[in-house]
Parts: structure tokens; C-alpha cells; sequence
């Protein structure tokens, strides 16, 4: 898998098909592998050059202690962006991915033609979401957890995940993976790693990506949440405030449309998409 540096940190990609660029941006502790295990790079590569990458600290890039925020994330995207000479991409981005994106599009437009979000919480539309901290997957992970004697509490925290994961027993690992199956274990093997980092609070900070900093992007915008996504407040905002933005809920699906209803999902992308290619 090729690599490149950027910002002092080596990240890793791949890169498939020819036409207009589309950029898969993954959510924290996920990486590129989702989009291949979905099948979206399969559906995309025939239209378009579909690059997919591991964010920092994340799949199989570096992992350095600090620079997790969208701010410095959508630093690397830039220079990620002109080391492989893609032009203004379209950049697809699920849950913190697109954050990404959307405060890439804030902050460095010429590299983005558009961004398509799945079930994205944005921090600066926390009073939006005031439920955030108790969404359902994060329940269904507690529960999990709960199963091998770890207790996550009852309200998002990222960093209190990291440091119980690092903190398992071998035969409490392996209960979970066994539980996970064959996919989710390597999602499951990298939350250690994320505790020697800064990511866990970085990726719930604001960083610049305040709800005017948002209504002032002149992307164009695609808001895919799903039917019982915690964010549908966040997608109504986003639909009411931004001045290019059309949104569409994706049956049968709570966080991970691209895995819960991986045929809607793709279906949605793929019209969105030659909607978007067709206006620049």
C-alpha cells in the first residue's frame, strides 16, 4: 500500500479507478478498510478515481501523541491533496469523516467540489444534539463491553474507551473479538493504540468548526443520516442553514448505513455524486 508524509506524519492509501475524484474519509477509530469492506470503492471505481486513506493514528498510518482535531486532520487532507495531484474532489466522509470534510471545505475550498456526509455529529452543533452523549451505538457498546466486565459509563467518551480496551486481559480481548467477529477485531485491536494519543478528546473539540463557520460554506453538501441516526436534529440544521445542502435519510439504518443498508447506502452516494459531478 503506497504511503505519503504530511505534516510530519506518514499516512497510507490507496487509490482505484479514473474520472473525477472522490475522496473516502472514514469515522474515528474506523479506517479505509470499511469502505472496501462495504463495496462502495467496487460501485465507485468505474466512474470516478476513488482514493481512500488512513487517517492519522488510525489503520495502518503513523500515530503520533497529538493533532487529532478536524482543524489539523483537514491540514492533512490538504497535503494529501496535493502530494497525489487530485483535483477539487468530492469528498464522502461517515461520522467524524465528515467533520473532515466539512471543515476542509471551510478552510481550504480550492481542494473540495463537494462534500457528502454520512450521519455526521458536528461539535459545534453540540446544542443541536443535546442527547449526543447518550446515542444509542454508544449504548450498544457499553452493553457489549459490559459483557467482559468493562464499564463504559453512560455518555460518549472516547478517551475512556482507549484506556479500557489498553487495559484488557488477553482472555478479555479475545472474548471481545470473539464477539466482534472477523471485522470488527481489527477495529478492536487499534483503541489501544489511541490511548497513548490525544484523539480521544481531540475529535469532541470544536477547533475553529463553529455552526457560522459552517453556515458559511459554499460547498455543496449532501447530508445522508439515517432513519434512527442520534443526528437528525444535527441533519435539519444543516438542511435549514447551509445554502447548498440537500439532504436524504437512508432507510433501515442507525450509524453505519454504509454496513446496516450497504445497497441504499450506495445507491444514495452514487446519484448524489453524478448530481454533484454534473454542476462543476
Amino acid at each position: 500500500m503506497p504511503e505519503v508524509e504530511v505534516n510530519g506524519t506518514r499516512l497510507y492509501y490507496q487509490q482505484t479507478g479514473a474520472g473525477p475524484d472522490v475522496v473516502l474519509l472514514h469515522a474515528v477509530t474506523s479506517n479505509q478498510a470499511v469502505w472496501v469492506f462495504s463495496g462502495l470503492v467496487e460501485a465507485l471505481a468505474p466512474d470516478f478515481r476513488v482514493t481512500t486513506y488512513d487517517m492519522r493514528g488510525h489503520g495502518a498510518s503513523g500515530r503520533p501523541a497529538t493533532g487529532y482535531t478536524s482543524a489539523v486532520m483537514a491540514d492533512d487532507f490538504r497535503h494529501l491533496h496535493a502530494a497525489l495531484g487530485l483535483a477539487p474532489a468530492v469528498l464522502i466522509g461517515h461520522s467524524f469523516g465528515g467533520v473532515v470534510g466539512m471543515h476542509t471545505a471551510a478552510l481550504w475550498p480550492a481542494c473540495v467540489a463537494g462534500v457528502v456526509l454520512s450521519d455526521s455529529f458536528f461539535p459545534g452543533l453540540k446544542h443541536v444534539e443535546p442527547n449526543f452523549g447518550k446515542m444509542s451505538i454508544w449504548g450498544d457498546l457499553r452493553d457489549t463491553f459490559k459483557k467482559v466486565g468493562v464499564e463504559l459509563g453512560e455518555t460518549v467518551d472516547f478517551a475512556r474507551l482507549f484506556r479500557e480496551t489498553a487495559s484488557l486481559t488477553a482472555d478479555r480481548m479475545k472474548a471481545l473479538e470473539d464477539i466482534y467477529g472477523a471485522f470488527g477485531r481489527g477495529w478492536l485491536r487499534q483503541l489501544p493504540k489511541l490511548a497513548e494519543t490525544t484523539c480521544g478528546a481531540d475529535v469532541l473539540s470544536e477547533a475553529g468548526l463553529t455552526a457560522d463557520v459552517l453556515a458559511g460554506t459554499d460547498r455543496p453538501v449532501v447530508a445522508l443520516y439515517d432513519e434512527f441516526s442520534p443526528f437528525l436534529a444535527t441533519c435539519r440544521w444543516l438542511q435549514h442553514h447551509l445554502p447548498r445542502c440537500t439532504a436524504e435519510i437512508i432507510p433501515a439504518a442507525k450509524h453505519l448505513a454504509m454496513l446496516d443498508n450497504t445497497a441504499g447506502f450506495t445507491d444514495a452516494v452514487k446519484r448524489h455524486l453524478n448530481r454533484l459531478v454534473d454542476q462543476t
